[in-house]
């Protein structure tokens, strides 16, 4: 099992951006540093939702992304996974979720405006996602 170390002041942002999108889904990119099993997330980019229904599903702007992309690559990051924000919901992944993931090995966190956060490593090779422990960090 994966886990994923955030710090505490990445949550905070995530869920910050959660809260000031509501009640449209929130979403972005978690990027950091690989090691054996653990994923240390050192930045988050924090993206506009450009989906035709944003209440319940999200598209990560193609513009942001590519921005995204490049400042993490600048900085010799990696990409770890996304977030985005289930504003009414639990935080494990909806059918939606499960229809667009695409990302091998990524991890999809799912924060609520009740604070709780979850991970979840998607495995494409059998079509479902994982869920992945999460450390919050000081």
């Amino acid at each position: 099992m994966t886990v994923l170390v955030l710090p505490r002041k990445l949550v905070e942002e995530i869920l910050s951006d959660a809260k000031r999108r509501a009640p449209q889904e929130a979403c972005g990119v978690i990027a950091g540093e690989v090691k054996g099993e653990r994923k240390l997330a050192l930045a988050v980019y924090p993206c506009r939702n450009v989906s035709s229904n944003p209440l319940v599903r999200y598209t990560i702007s193609p513009e942001d992304l590519v921005k995204a992309l490049s400042d993490i690559e600048g900085r010799g990051l990696e990409v770890l996974g996304f977030y985005h924000s289930h504003p009414m919901g639990s935080v494990a992944p909806s059918g939606i979720d499960h229809a667009k993931a695409s990302w091998d090995s990524a991890s999809y966190v799912i924060v609520n405006l009740k604070g709780e956060v979850a991970s979840w490593v998607w495995v494409e090779e059998e079509r479902k996602f994982r869920r992945e422990k999460v450390v919050v960090e000081d």
